[in-house]
């Protein structure tokens, strides 16, 4: 379960930040995750509290967005989304997508009290 080490790495992230912009708690954290990143959003949910424990970010509310992956079909040359990997192309039905986006994690946005 490689999500109580995202976990862990997001926290050290907000303790950096904390430092660097002066806030003393984080209430609420956004992600954006991308369908194709290979993280388990229940697995991610079931360890942040853990991972939070005595930290500037305990109690916080964790929110996340599933981003859909982008690409462009190497048979007809279109940009498609697509949510999973191969797919076909939603304009030529066949396989062979250049994915160019999908497989990332995004910190959308942090609340925090000073």
């Amino acid at each position: 379960m490689h999500e109580l080490s995202i976990a862990e790495s997001l926290v050290e992230l907000l303790e950096e930040q904390a430092v660097t912009h002066k806030f003393k708690k984080v209430t609420k954290i956004t992600l954006e995750i991308g369908v194709l990143a290979g993280i388990e959003k229940s697995a991610l949910f079931f360890c942040f509290p853990a991972a939070t424990q005595n930290s500037i970010a305990e109690g916080a509310e964790l929110v996340i967005q599933d981003k859909l992956a982008k690409g462009t079909c190497q048979h007809c040359h279109q940009q498609v989304l697509i949510s999973g990997w191969y797919e076909p192309c939603e304009h030529c039905g066949k396989l062979g997508i250049n994915i160019s986006e999908g497989g990332e994690m995004t910190i959308k946005s942090i609340e925090v009290e000073s």
